[in-house]
């Protein structure tokens, strides 16, 4: 009983940084109802013509709608590379909540269910639903609606960013993005076109994804910035390690986007509340390279 009311009052906490009462400014989006992570969600909406495929990625509902700014969920500080197991699920679990506080008004505002993802973090190669997952990644599975997050994710990023504030929010607020994507049709849809594209063109749907959920992670900072004291410092940290997880150069054979692609659509997300800001799909080539 004393860790489920630990946990409780750990959660209330992250939920009520700003209270928006008379006289406080800005007035912050209040999260209320936040559901427990979902291991039984309904399923991934499936595009069932061809116009879906184009319509779903290029004019999705949920890009006429903007991300509630400033919301109110306060991120405490962790060190991802210090961090343990138990901190650090416990860290991305309540993050889940926040991110679902972000995302659950334009959602459903677009007529979209938005189940809340359960995370797991681990620490040996793992199999999931969607395959053998290795270490050194954090993965979006969309056949269990499920994050996976390695404990080690951060030693892929640039050393002298390991510790900075946010860099687990990033990532994750990435995957989650994911989770958007598959909610809204747009993931699904994205996948088919890539099936029966040609090898080139299947990478160029993949990095559109991929630099769309970038700028998905940027929107959810940008909500959370004021409650969570994002200082334009943080801001540069943020794009500095989206720079390090893109490639130094356009690749036909890449998948997920150069450094300057991935700068440039976290950036996008970072100044903005607008989604449709974030869509990648109707972005010309040159921008996701």
């Amino acid at each position: 009983m004393l860790i489920v009311m630990f946990f409780g009052v750990a959660l209330l906490n992250y939920l009520n940084a700003g209270t928006g009462g008379p006289g406080s400014e800005p007035s912050y989006h209040q999260v209320t109802n936040v559901p427990e992570p979902d291991f039984n969600p309904p399923p991934i909406p499936k595009p069932q013509t061809e116009a879906d495929l184009v319509n779903w990625t290029k004019s999705n509902a949920i890009y006429a709608h903007a991300v509630p700014v400033p919301t109110n969920c306060k991120v405490p500080y962790l060190d991802a590379s210090r961090a343990d197991v138990p901190a650090l699920n416990e860290h991305l679990s309540q993050l889940t909540a926040c991110l679902w506080g972000v995302w659950e008004v334009p959602m459903t505002e677009a007529g979209f269910q938005i189940p809340r993802p359960p995370v797991t973090v681990y620490t040996t190669e793992i199999t999931s639903p969607c395959g053998k997952l290795p270490l050194h990644n954090a993965f979006y599975c969309s056949a269990d609606q499920h994050v996976y997050y390695a404990q080690n994710v951060y030693e892929i990023i640039d050393p002298a960013l390991r510790s900075k504030p946010f860099l687990p929010e990033f990532i994750l607020a990435h995957e989650f993005g994911h989770a958007i994507q598959a909610r809204s049709g747009i993931f699904y849809a994205s996948a088919v076109l890539e099936h029966y594209a040609d090898k080139t063109l299947a990478n160029e749907y993949s990095r559109r994804s991929e630099t769309q959920a970038d700028c998905f992670s940027g929107l959810f900072l940008n909500a959370i910035a004021s409650a969570s004291g994002l200082t334009d410092d943080d801001r540069t940290n943020v794009i500095l390690v989206a720079r390090s997880l893109g490639s130094p150069k356009p690749d036909p054979e890449d998948d997920h986007g150069t450094s300057a692609a991935r700068i440039a659509w976290t950036t996008a997300g970072l100044g903005n509340s607008q989604i449709g800001q974030c869509n990648t799909f109707a972005a010309g080539s040159d921008q996701v390279r």
